[in-house]
């Protein structure tokens, strides 16, 4: 009788231990799938001055310093025609457009019509740059709604042309951009941001020539 229940009492702790393996190997298998599907890039802004109180960071958190440099950074490439305007202003826009929203590219390709129609891309040089003491401010960017900001730039524009270096236009103007997160492409665009378009039309601030 001892032999029947020891016996017994065996099998029942075997098929315990039978229960226990199957569901350890369940749980694993929802955790290997659940670590599969884990966000595997994690993307964290930092700001280019770290205060000495420490900085605390929030994943997907966008500081004011970043969207005032990428609208910046874009906006300042995309004017810089080193050779003639004619090719260099399409090739801009073509090489840059992963950071613009499909509606302000559009934007761009007729103004681009619009000044090979008037004759002013042919063998211009542009640059552009920030006016000498216009650094950055807070001011300069102001978040409207989720995920939206509204950035102002003053920038100097200086065309040249090509072939003798003659200056034809030297202006100062103030852009207020509409700068959008935009994670579409994250290869071709890892700021995760595009500029929209503009918040208000451009305006002449000076002209120098």
């Amino acid at each position: 009788m001892k032999f029947l229940n020891a016996l017994e009492q065996a099998r029942w702790h075997i098929r315990t231990l039978w229960i226990v393996i199957v569901l350890a190997f369940v749980m694993n298998a929802f955790a290997i799938i659940g670590w599969m599907h884990v966000q595997s890039r994690i993307q964290i802004h930092v700001p280019p001055h770290i205060p000495a109180s420490g900085l605390t960071i929030t994943q997907g958190e966008i500081p004011k310093t970043t969207v005032y440099s990428f609208a910046f950074y874009v906006w300042q490439s995309i004017n810089h025609w080193s050779h003639n305007g004619m090719q260099d202003y399409k090739q801009q826009i073509k090489r840059f457009s992963p950071l613009l929203t499909p509606a302000f590219k559009v934007r761009l390709v007729q103004n681009y019509n619009q000044l090979f129609d008037q004759g002013e891309l042919q063998d211009r040089i542009r640059i552009m740059q920030g006016i000498e003491g216009s650094a950055y401010s807070p001011d300069d960017v102001t978040m409207v709604g989720h995920d939206t900001w509204i950035v102002h730039l003053k920038m100097r524009l200086t065309e040249m042309m090509n072939t003798n270096a003659k200056i034809v236009k030297d202006i100062e103007m103030n852009y207020t951009l509409k700068v959008v997160r935009f994670n579409v492409d994250p290869k071709h665009n890892p700021w995760g941001l595009a500029v929209a378009g503009f918040a208000q039309s451009p305006a002449r601030i000076k002209t120098i020539v």
